[in-house]
């Protein structure tokens, strides 16, 4: 009721009071008729007529503002239906969809600003998805606020959303930004409402205003049914994300292991694609036929029995390496995966579900590295018999054999001294490689144990040494004692020489070898080589592409072999006089 509406009835009841007083004074007779009480009737009457009017002008108002009301509220109707059957929500592109829900929403309820934000996981901050600025027209992105500037307003968004600053400069939640963002950009009035994700407040619609304006309870609730379009279009969003995971997940699966599925009587339901080409049987072909189609004979009932005692009775997933059969007859083997399936109501059996991965050209290679290892054994063992014979018995015999029959006026008439000299220094070379080829031809055995006893590193290196051309150029201090099995050691080390020597151009080529903090140093004054290089040079075959010096790119890997055998570890550094190799006998 309006105060003139108020007023109006205050007068026309004193009025009223006053006419009835004086019509039952004259009634009763004590007041006499005077002329002035009739004119004062009709004065009565005729002062209705404002009064009247006055109703009826507050009616007819209010009744334009109900219709205008019903007006505004079609228009917002309007546009909620629009936005309801917007594509853009139902195919989850919320970035297309936040731009036309922002534009909607400022050009209808008559903002200024419209903005979408989201949280961080954290909540620590607050993200722009889309900023619309009626005035220009235009759209923003990327804005952040952060919880430890605006506290107060986070506080708010977190214990009650919807946040109604009619005077957002004074407003408990919203003046935190009074001099940051609402005096410059000019905002007097601002209303929040959530978006709410799986009953979390996910962020927040925030509809701004450059003139002050108490919102009406119409447009909170049209804001919060919009927000609610866009939860639903972020709800598909995420959706759609899972699902693409899940069909790339089946698509990973699909292109990578046999899948098959059977019924509690073994009977085939779905195999898919992998399994079609693996084993050379379509869907169609399988359909209701059990395994037996790629069951190649090759494992007992036994076997099959304990898989369904795993699978039915222990209720567990059975794996192990199966040999099936194609379509063709050849064989293919996989590592397989199967469990059983149950009703979780009635626990009765219902199938069997199977996943198993191709390993057929893994178990090619494992049987033709097997026959290699028998080839390389059966070898190793004719070269080692044949080696000893030679190298231990015919040549020593021979060499004796020639000294007993001929006398030292021979062998200085005839100038033997020096080929008999270069044959015994021979043999004793071919010797000592012959019980390093034993020891490393040894060790194509099956779980065979290396060798090894206490030696004096010094020692056996200078013993190894003393027949090569090189050995006036390696500096060898005293070393310490170590459990080594001694041909190969020294052949791995005489490789670290020779490498230190070979890639160095240096005019006085040396290689120093001495003990640092209990560990066997091997120094070159070479070109140097990091750690970097050197792990690429220990792989097989690996040589640097500017390399002028021959060689197989075998020797460093083998001798790396040799250590990792031994335990031991190596190191390389690259420093200023060459290459340090850092072996750590522990």
């Amino acid at each position: 009721m309006t105060k003139r509406i108020k007023l109006s009835i205050i007068v026309s009841l004193i009025l009223m009071i006053i006419l009835f007083t004086s019509q039952s004074l004259l009634i009763i007779d004590l007041m006499g008729h005077i002329e002035q009480i009739g004119y004062f009737g009709y004065a009565v009457i005729f002062s209705l007529f404002p009064i009247i009017g006055t109703f009826l002008y507050e009616h007819i108002r209010k009744n334009r503002a109900i219709l205008i009301e019903n007006i505004y509220s079609k228009k917002l109707d309007d546009v909620l239906n629009s936005q309801a059957n917007n594509v853009l929500f139902y195919d989850g592109n919320v970035t297309e969809g936040a731009k036309v829900l922002t534009k909607e929403v400022s050009e209808t309820i008559n903002a200024d600003r419209c903005s979408i934000w989201l949280f961080d996981k954290e909540r620590t901050s607050i993200t722009c998805q889309q900023l619309y600025i009626k005035d220009e027209n235009t759209w923003y992105q990327d804005i952040v606020l952060y919880k430890k500037d605006y506290k107060e307003y986070f506080f708010s968004l977190l214990l009650n959303p919807v946040i109604i600053a009619n005077d957002a400069e004074n407003h408990k939640a919203t003046s935190c930004f009074k001099e940051s963002y609402l005096k410059p950009l000019g905002i007097k009035s601002m209303l929040d409402v959530p978006i709410t994700y799986r009953g979390e407040t996910i962020g927040v619609i925030c509809i701004e205003s450059f003139t002050k304006r108490d919102w009406r309870e119409i447009e909170i609730k049209f804001a919060q049914l919009l927000s609610s379009l866009y939860s639903f279009a972020y709800s598909v969003k995420e959706n759609t994300v899972v699902s693409k995971n899940i069909k790339d997940i089946e698509s990973f699966v699909d292109h990578s292991v046999l899948v098959s599925k059977a019924d509690k009587f073994g009977k085939i339901t779905y195999v898919n694609k992998k399994f079609e080409d693996v084993s050379g049987w379509s869907l169609k072909e399988t359909l209701g036929k059990d395994h037996n189609i790629v069951n190649s004979g090759f494992h007992s009932k036994e076997y099959w029995k304990k898989m369904y005692d795993t699978t039915i009775k222990k209720r567990k997933i059975w794996n192990d390496v199966v040999t099936n059969k194609n379509k063709n007859g050849e064989l293919y083997w996989v590592d397989s995966y199967i469990k059983a399936e149950f009703d979780p109501t009635t626990d009765e059996l219902i199938g069997f579900m199977s996943i198993r991965y191709d390993v057929t050209e893994l178990i090619k290679q494992s049987q033709e590295i097997e026959k290699k290892n028998t080839y390389l054994e059966h070898a190793a063992k004719i070269l080692r018999h044949d080696m000893h014979s030679g190298i231990n018995t015919y040549i020593p015999r021979g060499i004796s054999s020639l000294e007993r029959r001929i006398t030292k006026e021979d062998i200085g008439r005839l100038k033997l001294e020096s080929p008999l000299k270069l044959l015994k220094d021979g043999l004793l070379h071919a010797q000592k490689v012959y019980k390093g080829v034993y020891e490393f031809t040894n060790l194509v055995k099956k779980d065979v144990v290396l060798n090894k006893t206490e030696c004096d590193l010094k020692q056996i290196l200078e013993y190894y040494l003393t027949t090569t051309s090189y050995k006036s150029q390696v500096i060898i201090d005293d070393l310490l004692v170590a459990n080594v099995n001694e041909p190969l050691f020294c052949t791995a080390i005489d490789n670290l020489i020779r490498n230190g020597l070979k890639y160095n151009d240096s005019s006085t080529k040396y290689v120093h070898i001495y003990i640092e903090n209990g560990k066997l140093v091997i120094q070159d004054n070479g070109r140097g080589l990091t750690q970097e290089e050197f792990d690429i040079l220990s792989k097989p075959y690996a040589r640097k592409k500017d390399q002028k010096e021959s060689g197989s790119g075998l020797g460093l890997n083998i001798c790396i072999a040799i250590l990792q055998e031994h335990g031991f570890s190596i190191s390389c550094n690259k420093n200023e006089l060459g290459t340090k190799l850092t072996i750590d006998l522990k």
